[in-house]
């Protein structure tokens, strides 16, 4: 790599970052930048196409209005290296004398997770999963499967590796809702994501592998991060849409001379010159999301108008077989990369009294509960309370996801992309039997359902070269970010895109700093004696 970055210009007081996207890459990239870098804060630039940072960490509401969030992302002591450097001198909202970092750690060694009903089976029977239900052929193939090189098994379905029957067992069942990828997703992202946590595969059921943020991502994570940034002079453009870069004609370099972005409906450009650099997010997990209400279903869009692919396909086009990816093999199959998720804000607690004496789990106490009939792969989730900063005490916060949106439900019977919040809170609740207080349950709540025509696109199958690295061979002023970068890890973890922020600030801005190691305890003989004997249970 050094051979390709000996033209980079050198870091000074003048040097200016132009960072395209405000998700966690973006915010990370210009944390590490000026903490690390040393760039002063005001000499840094982050577009935004949203009113609002944060990416799929994104939340809103207060009192007055409805509470929404994209997600609810978990986390891992051992696993998150790069998430807890970033947070570590990010100070707390609420306690500022300790990092965030301090402050989510510090939250879960007090918040215990321990959940008590992991799948609900048809029936109404709840199961905290005993036993895995795997043969010893499926871990065989599980085992075999964690040391075969990635190269062998790039661009291939899981399910061409397992027999039908390991898609119902209740492994699969625990581990395709823990971490959001179905049968037929990459094979490749299963083998990784099987490396870095089969260590914890005992507490998987349980929750306690994974922490929590005390409130949801973007109040305990994103709000600090940009208060941080702006207290350094960082620049937020917001509105601001980065839609293109100009290349130096040379082919044996990539590098930036000029940046294309538009705001309120005007083009503009920006030179970019000697000693400055660009950190480009290709593509969005929640591009084009649309929400619908309480009476509305939410609408699926399919005409990429958000633009949030723009950027990758535009230089795409410009410099093809410069090892900058294949945008199209990730916005092309939305029948396979849409899913959706609903938020519930209830004015009563009969909904989180029935879970409790259901499941026996207490809000926040299971990271999530699984129907493993539901035509639409369903999962619900029931945070701690209050789930947002501002949320008052009669107020709860519930949420759930379905990974199958076109099929028709269990008792609604038309398809998840169809129903408005009523429509698919009446399916949650019929699955848990909550059939008698549902006409209270819908009164009292307000359900706003979300469709994400690319959520995941990222497990799609794929080739290696199908993204970018994250410092493209050639490149002196230039690195990709985001989901949709190849870095080593696992995508759709929020670990992922900061880890390439990471490696993108220490590689182009010369920071004499180790990236961590991505993590893996598959080599140790402990954690694999005891995985093995998790799994054959």
């Amino acid at each position: 790599m050094k051979r390709f970055l000996k033209k980079a210009p050198a870091v000074t007081d003048r040097t200016k970052v132009y960072i395209a996207g405000g998700g966690m890459a973006g915010l990370s990239a210009a944390i590490f930048a000026v903490r690390d870098a040393h760039i002063p804060g005001k000499n840094v630039h982050i577009f935004e196409a949203r009113n609002s940072v944060g990416g799929s960490l994104y939340g809103e509401g207060t009192p007055d209005t409805n509470y929404f969030t994209f997600g609810d992302w978990k986390f891992h002591r051992k696993v998150y290296n790069c998430t807890w450097d970033v947070l570590s001198e990010i100070p707390s909202l609420d306690r500022p004398d300790i990092s965030v970092t301090e402050e989510i750690l510090q939250y879960n060694k007090k918040h215990k997770k321990n959940a008590r009903s992991r799948l609900i089976h048809a029936n109404h029977t709840a199961d905290n999963v005993e036993s895995m239900g795997l043969k010893w052929k499926d871990i065989a193939k599980l085992v075999r499967l964690i040391f075969t090189p990635e190269s062998r098994i790039e661009n291939r379905r899981i399910d061409s590796w397992f027999d039908p029957a390991f898609f119902t067992t209740n492994f699969w069942k625990v581990f395709s809702s823990m971490f959001a990828i179905e049968y037929w997703n990459d094979l490749v992202e299963m083998q990784r994501y099987s490396r870095r946590f089969m260590h914890d595969v005992h507490r998987m059921v349980s929750g306690r592998a994974e922490v929590v943020t005390p409130y949801n991502n973007f109040n305990s994570m994103t709000e600090p991060m940009r208060n941080w940034l702006e207290k350094k002079g960082v620049n937020f453009e917001m509105g601001c849409k980065v839609t293109d870069l100009d290349f130096k004609p040379s082919r044996e370099e990539l590098t930036v001379e000029r940046l294309y972005f538009s705001k309120n409906g005007k083009n503009e450009k920006i030179d970019i010159k000697d000693g400055d650099f660009v950190f480009a997010t290709t593509g969005s997990m929640i591009a084009d999301l649309r929400r619908g209400s309480r009476t509305e279903p939410a609408a699926l869009e399919e005409g990429k108008v958000d633009g949030s692919w723009t950027l990758w396909e535009n230089i795409v086009k410009k410099r093809p077989g410069s090892g900058l990816g294949n945008p199209a093999n990730f916005d092309s199959h939305i029948d396979k990369s849409a899913w959706m998720i609903f938020i519930v804000d209830s004015r009563d607690r009969t909904f989180i009294n029935l879970y409790e004496q259901f499941t026996g789990n207490k809000p926040g106490q299971a990271n999530m509960v699984t129907f493993t009939d539901s035509n639409w792969h369903s999962s619900v989730l029931v945070p701690a309370q209050p789930h947002f900063r501002s949320q008052p005490k009669d107020r709860y916060i519930w949420a759930a996801c379905g990974f199958v949106p076109f099929e028709k439900g269990n008792f609604v019977k038309k398809k998840m992309s169809e129903c408005n919040g009523e429509e698919i809170m009446t399916e949650v609740c019929r699955h848990f039997g909550f059939v008698d207080e549902l006409p209270h349950i819908l009164e009292t709540s307000t359900c706003v359902p979300a469709m994400l025509p690319y959520v995941m696109s990222h497990f799609l199958p794929r080739k290696r070269s199908d993204r970018p690295e994250v410092v493209p061979q050639g490149s002196t002023n230039l690195a990709f970010m985001g989901q949709f970068t190849e870095s080593g890890e696992c995508v759709m973890l929020v670990e992922s895109s900061i880890r390439c922020a990471k490696i993108a600030v220490n590689t182009l801005l010369k920071v004499d700093k180790k990236v961590p190691p991505v993590y893996t305890g598959i080599f140790n003989p402990l954690a694999m004696t005891r995985t093995i004997a998790t799994l054959i249970k």
